[in-house]
């Protein structure tokens, strides 16, 4: 099975039900009411030694630091503000330096973000893992969730995308920053970090929502990384498309307040690559041609 497929049959295996309980098995991350001003967020996620790094070629702070990053990314997704972490350790060995290397990288970001380490757990396992659980809160009012999208949005993105997997998946910044500012100053209908990347991000929100999108795809923004993945544009889309790991944060703008979205926020570009539509059909404008868009991101079980 693909994961999205596995997700939707966890759903039925354990609903999320409950009158306290806002947000389904699949979203950024879980959403609990707390009090009359907050949500309470909670998300864990793991990286794994082979699949979203490998030992030799990555130093254990940065092991570290990116097992944070990618709970503080789904945390921003949220509009919200991280803080608490617990973190477990698969270990193949009682290595101490690699065991300090990795606590270094959590606590560089921790400390950015004053996020408190309060426990957790470590194993003897045969390859590296570190799976942190990251509490966060919002406030009610600014809440952003992917399945809140209505047609005639415009859908944004922060940043560039494609190529992460040169070097920015080790070291990329979580747009916990970006998101708080954006949401103080622009209307923001709905919200999904870029994990997979975009085509399977933006059809992942455009179901929730039931909607469509089109996407003008000489409006992409692409990073320079992506140069040395190809040599023509197309390619460069592609990478830009489908590559994953870029932890930029998409999102989506009622039209009528449009005028609002700045250009850069917190220094990081913000761009226009298209607007939801009502039909529930996804595609790409490229030279005055429609070009069908399908999840051609990165899937954990299919390797690709």
């Amino acid at each position: 099975m693909k994961e999205q497929e596995i997700i939707e049959n966890l759903k039925e295996i354990v609903p999320s039900k409950g009158k306290d309980i806002l947000t389904d098995i699949g979203d950024d991350t879980a959403v609990v009411k707390w009090d009359k001003d907050f949500y309470l967020l909670l998300t864990t996620d793991v990286v794994v030694e082979d699949v979203h790094f490998r030992k030799a070629e990555t130093t254990p702070y940065q092991i570290g630091w990116k097992a944070l990053a990618v709970d503080l990314s789904d945390i921003a997704a949220m509009g919200g503000i991280p803080l608490y972490a617990l973190v477990s350790l698969g270990l193949p060995e009682g290595n101490l330096q690699l065991l300090k290397g990795v606590y270094r990288g959590i606590k560089a970001l921790a400390k950015k973000y004053d996020v408190k380490i309060i426990g957790g757990n470590i194993s003897k396992s045969p390859f590296l893992f570190v799976n942190i659980f990251l509490a966060g809160k919002v406030e009610r009012k600014n809440l952003k969730l992917r399945r809140t999208a209505k047609a005639g949005d415009l859908i944004c993105i922060t940043g560039k995308l494609g190529g992460a997997q040169v070097r920015k998946h080790l070291s990329f910044t979580p747009r916990i920053e970006e998101v708080r500012a954006l949401i103080q100053q622009v209307t923001i209908s709905s919200m999904i970090d870029i994990s997979d990347g975009l085509s399977s991000d933006l059809i992942k929100l455009a179901q929730e929502s039931k909607v469509g999108f089109k996407i003008y795809l000489d409006r992409v923004p692409v990073s320079k990384d992506t140069l040395k993945l190809s040599k023509t544009r197309e390619g460069r889309i592609s990478h830009a498309l489908n590559d994953g790991e870029d932890y930029e944060i998409l999102f989506t703008v009622p039209k009528k307040f449009s005028k609002a979205l700045p250009r850069k926020i917190c220094s990081v570009e913000i761009t226009k690559i298209g607007e939801i539509i009502s039909e529930q059909k996804y595609y790409g404008i490229e030279k005055g041609k429609e070009i069908r868009i399908t999840e051609a991101g990165f899937d954990h079980f299919t390797g690709t």
